[in-house]
């Protein structure tokens, strides 16, 4: 099983540096702004304020001010960023893994190594943890180095519990790729289940939040992690974050005993 991941791993490796690359482009033109958003006394808060409730849910979070260093990074940046974009990316990602092999008929021949269907999916879902991590380390590097830059400052312990809180987040979208990916043999089709999933709950959470159907969002992952409550507030829901790592576990469970189960013919 290690092998098929450290195999996986390296295979990613390239294409989790060009991501980082892409991810610090990005901090470096959302933080580079800042000051001249500042400079410019817009007041954006009033701005917020006008925007309807499901809008501000879904693109702005928690936040309740657009002026502070934190406020403005949760909005402009990890909201967006890392609930949407890369939320989406490891789904996508992931719903290739045993769909590929399926796909390409190189599945039999990974099967005929000493090694269950369970530990094989398990070993591609492992894979991209190395993935995430790296992402997660080079960004808070980013982060806080682009906020000193432009003579901010910002609280080092709370920018690291967001990065850290949002490796189980994005491993819970992971799993939800591998569940496609196992359940389907079109490579195509698992990245369509999976991102739609991903994204369509986003939407479920954004539009039910604080409603009478608050519940209905309940399924899904952004409902349990709110970057502005760490970074903005300085608080960690811990109840929340025990939901994502189980729910890590029960996708991964279930991805792999019905793999085992699976009829490979069909």
């Amino acid at each position: 099983m290690l092998e098929i991941t450290a195999f996986e791993a390296r295979r990613r490796l390239r294409g989790t540096l060009f991501l980082s690359a892409a991810f610090l482009a990005l901090i470096a033109l959302t933080v580079g702004l800042f000051p001249s958003i500042q400079e410019a006394g817009v007041d954006f808060d009033a701005y917020l304020e006008t925007l309807p409730p499901e809008a501000s849910r879904a693109f702005v979070g928690s936040v309740t001010t657009l002026t502070t260093i934190e406020g403005y990074l949760v909005s402009q940046l990890y909201q967006f960023a890392w609930v949407i974009l890369l939320a989406n990316y490891y789904a996508y990602a992931a719903a290739s893994t045993v769909a590929a092999e399926i796909e390409r008929g190189t599945v039999d021949v990974m099967l005929s190594l000493p090694v269950s269907r369970s530990r094989f999916v398990v070993g591609k879902f492992l894979a991209l943890v190395p993935s995430v991590l790296l992402v997660n380390a080079i960004t808070f590097l980013g982060v806080y180095v682009g906020v000193v830059f432009v003579g901010e400052s910002i609280d080092v312990v709370d920018l690291f519990a967001v990065h850290a809180y949002s490796v189980v987040y994005l491993l819970a979208c992971a799993g939800i790729g591998v569940l496609a990916s196992v359940g389907v043999s079109s490579i195509r089709r698992a990245q369509t289940a999976a991102v739609g999933a991903v994204f369509g709950t986003f939407l479920l959470d954004s539009l039910t939040f604080d409603t009478d159907y608050e519940w209905l969002g309940d399924v899904a992952p952004s409902r349990y992690f709110d970057p502005g409550e760490i970074l903005a507030e300085g608080e960690i829901a811990w109840g929340d974050l025990a939901i994502l790592a189980v729910a890590v576990a029960v996708l991964l469970v279930v991805s792999a005993e019905y793999f085992e189960r699976r009829d490979l013919a069909d």
